[in-house]
């Protein structure tokens, strides 16, 4: 019995220490969770390649619960300034919006180049257009396009001029030198003002796509045009020519044109 006893007791004693250390466990993580931590966040936004400067970030203090795993971040300011020495001057790969916290996977050493922003499957292509055929020069990577192709040919030995839509709904990845939409475009600006110089536009298209557009650059005239935000409907458009354009219109007028009414005079002889 009084074996039992001493039994029992050590049960009440172990459960005792068991539950002492899970609630001095627990009161730790609520402790962690609401202790102010320091972390280094983007000051503004920061696109995608940009340097990280002393400029672009700024130390926040928040909660630890909300602190992402991985982030630049301490108990005290000088730790946050220690790490931050160590990513200084590296580059960003994805961009970043104003008050995001700066993760180390998101940096980089080298900066990150243009085939970064290539879809497995896709290529890159340029092209070369005035001011005019570039929607006036208003479009800007993000962008969705569709190109239009115009092309002299002959069809049963008469000469014809065709306009076909080439591609629908392709991205603008670059216009010039800019890739991302807050970026300074490095183009002079009468280049975007009908001043003659050429655009260069990269499109993001099929590998069949690229073709298409390499021998139609070639052989015809371009234009692009550009779609809303949102719109990806794909349409089947037939192709144009002079016939299919001014056809309708000239049986319309046809139409409007009403015969004048004859007019018999009878001229009887003299009696």
């Amino acid at each position: 019995m009084r074996r039992q006893n001493l039994i029992a007791l050590l049960l009440a004693v172990i459960a005792a220490l068991m539950t002492y250390y899970y609630i001095t466990e627990k009161e730790a993580e609520v402790r962690a969770d609401v202790t102010p931590v320091k972390v280094l966040v983007a000051k503004k936004p920061i696109s995608r390649g940009a340097v990280l400067t002393t400029d672009k970030v700024r130390i926040d203090e928040i909660p630890g619960a909300y602190i992402m795993p991985g982030a630049i971040s301490s108990p005290d300011k000088k730790g946050v300034v220690k790490q931050w020495q160590e990513f200084r001057g590296q580059f960003a790969v994805v961009p970043m919006a104003k008050g995001e916290q700066i993760l180390p996977n998101k940096l980089s050493k080298i900066r990150p180049g243009f085939a970064d922003v290539v879809s497995e499957g896709q290529r890159i292509v340029s092209l070369a257009l005035d001011p005019a055929a570039a929607v006036g020069g208003h479009v800007k990577p993000g962008n969705r396009v569709d190109v239009l192709a115009t092309f002299e040919h002959r069809y049963k030995n008469a000469k014809r001029t065709t306009t076909a839509v080439l591609i629908q709904n392709v991205p603008i990845t670059a216009v010039g030198g800019q890739t991302t939409l807050d970026e300074p475009t490095p183009s002079s600006p009468d280049a975007f003002s009908g001043g003659g110089r050429a655009i260069t536009v990269c499109l993001a298209v099929t590998p069949e796509d690229a073709v298409r557009l390499t021998l139609a650059e070639k052989e015809g005239f371009l234009k692009l045009a550009l779609r809303s935000i949102g719109d990806n409907n794909l349409i089947d458009l037939p192709d144009q020519n002079l016939s299919t354009v001014l056809g309708p219109l000239m049986k319309v007028r046809r139409e409007e044109i009403k015969p004048a009414k004859r007019k018999i005079r009878i001229i009887r002889g003299v009696q």
